[in-house]
């Protein structure tokens, strides 16, 4: 098969797993003899070298520029040649590459049109891997305009444009996507889009992957201190990820009935302002010679993260759409105590692959842990079933499988495919080069 894959980011260039996912299932569709071709944005982390990246094309345009003073001034300058080129860049891609279908990934701060031209280019072969919330959210800009400025600059900018600004996107309205074929990582995530007023023609829920091979390697442990259980937290520092929940959660084992010595490694970063206001946290609850922040970690130091700790702590708060983390301390043979949100439900089943506790419930996680601590034969249940799931059921090379099986039928059905030669046209007031420019459902 010719597969063309659509996403808003592609790694190194990335900011988590949905990429990831693109990337990885990319290289097992390639391995498998198909011919993959990847369309993405010009996004790229500073000081971040591109990889050397065969048939990647880092061409489309963002909605918006991250943290950018000009972004006001954009939205009345550049935003509809932006889009023009956007529009440009996929017909030209599709003329090309002449896919035999189209998989969309994260189409979030990209224009919707993008993946409406999609769909009428290649009607019936596009297929959408829907694994965040993106179908349900709003433009970029319409956030941008109705939230507060970040500086005095940028208030003096915004205010005296933030009316005419919203009236033109009311105005302007959204492309109509179809959704006629989507792909879930979890049924949570289909429902909840449902509940949103998203629903897909055809659906199907494959459970996202991870690569478990680096994971299920024999442990090799640093020596550890005698009495001393290794906490680890993995993820994006941010409040809703409930990182503070571990850090209170590391205060109660050590001051509460259980008197357990723990240490916590928090792995990963996010906002500047909220991981000052960790710090804070951490030295208000005295665990400072407790807790260890080592920021982000490249794909082999996680490994070794993973098999150094005795007990993975994931602490979400919000619905996670999957839980990539839990798949890999689960694949370690680490024992997972973990808030069943959102997706993460039909990951962590309780007292079968992994203890549950409560969102936010520090108390709860603290027990939880040591019930590890004092039931060794808990752990070691609890571990067998779990790298036995990791392995069997939420393994990258079955998802890339289920993925190319459903493009596979997909294709086989016959349905005609467009020339990829039309010309296209960035919407100008309501008009979308012949697409509905009415709320996507």
């Amino acid at each position: 098969m010719r597969i063309l894959q659509l996403s808003n980011f592609y790694p190194p260039h990335s900011f988590g797993g949905y990429e990831q996912w693109c990337e990885e299932v990319t290289e097992r569709l390639r391995g498998s003899g198909h011919t993959v071709t990847v369309l993405t944005s010009r996004f790229r982390h500073k000081g971040v070298a591109d990889a050397d990246e065969p048939r990647v094309h880092r061409n489309l345009k963002l909605e918006m520029e991250f943290a950018s003073l000009s972004n006001a001034v954009r939205f009345f300058t550049d935003r509809a040649g932006d889009e023009r080129a956007n529009l440009a860049c996929v017909s030209d891609t599709i003329a090309t590459v002449r896919p035999d279908c189209i998989v969309i990934w994260g189409m979030w701060n990209i224009h919707r049109s993008v993946a409406a031209c999609a769909e009428r280019l290649l009607p019936g072969r596009v297929v959408y891997y829907v694994g965040d919330y993106w179908p349900s959210l709003p433009s970029q800009y319409e956030p941008y305009w109705t939230s507060p400025a970040q500086s005095w600059v940028s208030a003096v900018v915004k205010a005296p444009l933030r009316t005419l600004a919203l009236r033109t996107l009311r105005r302007e309205g959204r492309p109509q996507l179809s959704f006629q074929h989507a792909l879930f990582p979890t049924a949570f995530v289909r429902d909840e889009l449902a509940r949103r007023q998203v629903r897909a023609a055809n659906s199907q829920i494959v459970f996202g992957g991870v690569d478990t091979a680096p994971y299920t390697e024999s442990r090799v442990e640093r020596p550890r201190q005698p009495g001393v259980v290794r906490l680890l937290w993995v993820g994006r520092l941010a409040a809703e990820k409930g990182p503070e929940v571990a850090i209170r959660a590391l205060n109660h084992l050590r001051h509460g009935p259980h008197q357990v010595e723990a240490q916590l490694t928090i792995a990963g970063s996010g906002d500047a302002a909220y991981e000052q206001h960790l710090h804070r946290l951490v030295a208000a609850e005295n665990v400072t010679d407790r807790v260890q922040f080592v920021g982000n970690q490249s794909k082999a130091e996680l490994v070794q993260l993973y098999r150094n700790a005795d007990v993975f702590l994931f602490t979400s708060l919000w619905p996670e759409p999957f839980g990539r983390t839990v798949i890999e301390a689960m694949a370690s043979g680490l024992p997972v105590v973990g808030t069943p949100t959102g997706g993460a439900a039909e990951l962590l089943v309780d007292r079968e692959n992994a203890l549950c506790a409560g969102a936010g419930d520090a108390v709860e996680f603290a027990a939880r842990v040591a019930e590890l601590v004092v039931d060794p034969n808990l752990r070691t249940a609890l571990v067998s079933r779990a790298r036995r799931d990791a392995c069997q059921r939420f393994d990258i090379s079955r998802m890339a499988s289920e993925i190319e099986q459903c493009l596979v039928e997909l294709i086989g059905r016959g349905e005609p495919i467009s020339s990829g030669n039309e010309p296209l046209h960035a919407p100008t007031g309501r008009t979308y080069a012949g697409l509905s420019s009415a709320p996507v459902q």
